[in-house]
């Protein structure tokens, strides 16, 4: 995803010992900078990494007490872990074709209309740029600092104008400093703007239940370094003078359409090796179809949702607050 901010790392401490581990850890909450003791081990819980090449590796997660966001005490050198990430593999079918219509619709809900500029930063791949362009929305534009400069990521793309929308879609989660990041898309955003953040949601995950995939995948270590809460991701936007219009209490993903749903999905992890490598693969339906409950998911899962994950709109309304 997007590169750390180097200044915020004073905070840690340790020395780097191979090239993808370190023995530094993150030890202060970058909402409240509440410090962690890293010796009392009934603080963290140890997680699963859901990424085929490292499933045997485990990495510490640890709560707030004060703000309950989460935090992955491990640093690592996070180039090597996305080396071999799934995401890279994902393409525009059809159930994902049924999730975007759900996230335009959360756009759409606010104003948001093929003749609006929009950004979808830290966009990957541009499928749902993709999706846009072919739904009638030209003005619509990706950036992800680690795409091929020839293709999204090229610099350029945020140099051309300010942006009406922006989407910053499972991004926030992945950045070391989350303050940093929201300043520099508040300079790209328009007086007047929304932008809609997409994340996983700390107040839903159950730290004690590292093995269910519902859960390690909303964790997602060492990928994700900060989980936020409702609470603590108002605050970061109201920082930059940004009002929370709306709150989605479940991911775009959900959708009631048969199948179309997380907790479908992460049954059929379970069925297979238990990483989200298996959701781009082909579909072994012999070997999904023997669960019974992954066709009660197929079914209900929609309305059985864990609400791991939310959406905040937020409207740009006044000047960042110092």
């Amino acid at each position: 995803m997007l590169n750390s901010n180097p200044n915020y790392l004073d905070n840690y401490i340790g020395y780097q010992d191979s090239h993808q581990r370190t023995e530094k850890q993150r030890l202060n909450c970058s909402i409240c900078n509440y410090r962690i003791d890293p010796n009392n081990e009934s603080e963290f819980s140890a997680f699963p990494c859901n990424v085929r090449a490292y499933r045997d590796e485990t990495f510490k997660v640890w709560r707030c007490p004060r703000c309950l966001t989460i935090h992955c005490l491990d640093i690592v050198d996070l180039p090597y872990y996305y080396a071999n990430y799934p995401f890279a593999d994902a393409k525009l079918t059809f159930p994902l074709r049924w999730c975007y219509r759900n996230l335009c619709r959360q756009l759409t809900k606010h104003g948001f209309s093929p003749e609006q500029s929009l950004l979808d930063y830290g966009c990957g791949s541009g499928l749902f740029v993709q999706y846009l362009r072919q739904r009638g929305f030209t003005n619509c534009h990706g950036y992800d600092p680690y795409a091929p400069q020839d293709g999204f990521g090229n610099p350029t793309t945020l140099e051309q104008k300010s942006f009406n929308y922006i989407l910053l879609q499972d991004v926030i989660e992945h950045i070391e400093d989350p303050n940093a990041l929201l300043g520099e898309l508040d300079a790209l955003l328009s007086p007047g703007g929304y932008i809609l953040i997409g994340t996983p949601n700390a107040a839903n995950i159950d730290l004690a239940q590292p093995s269910l995939s519902d859960y390690y995948n909303a964790v997602h270590v060492p990928y994700h370094l900060h989980i936020y809460t409702r609470e603590s991701l108002e605050l970061l936007g109201r920082r930059q003078g940004w009002e929370p219009v709306y709150f989605f209490d479940q991911p775009y993903h959900d959708t009631p359409w048969f199948g179309v749903n997380s907790r479908t999905w992460n049954q059929y992890q379970r069925l297979l090796d238990g990483t989200i490598n298996a959701v781009f693969e082909p579909l072994k339906p012999w070997k999904a179809l023997t669960s019974y409950q992954y066709l009660v998911y197929m079914m209900f899962g929609y309305w059985r949702s864990l609400k791991t994950e939310m959406s905040i709109m937020f409207h740009k309304t006044q000047s960042k607050k110092n």
